[in-house]
């Protein structure tokens, strides 16, 4: 029998914030971290998405120029 995997999930992000503080659009951060897909960034910032590979977390942490731990916040489950 297979284990089950237990998925982390976000309970939320800061990614809108901190593209006001950097004056960058959603499309911008989308075209850096994305290949230009807004729409699965505003998934992600609106909270529709809570289950993220790491690698796009880095990718938009980057563009970001933030931590991954500063931009996407994870509360654990109980």
């Amino acid at each position: 029998m297979k284990e089950k995997k237990t998925k982390e999930k976000i309970h939320s992000n800061k990614i809108r914030q901190f593209l006001q503080e950097i004056d960058m659009s959603q499309q911008e951060l989308a075209d850096i971290s994305l290949d230009g897909n807004a729409a699965h960034l505003s998934r992600i910032i609106n909270g529709q998405r809570r289950c993220i590979s790491l690698p796009i977390a880095i990718k938009i942490s980057k563009a970001l120029n933030k931590p991954v731990e500063e931009v996407f916040i994870h509360k654990p489950s109980e």
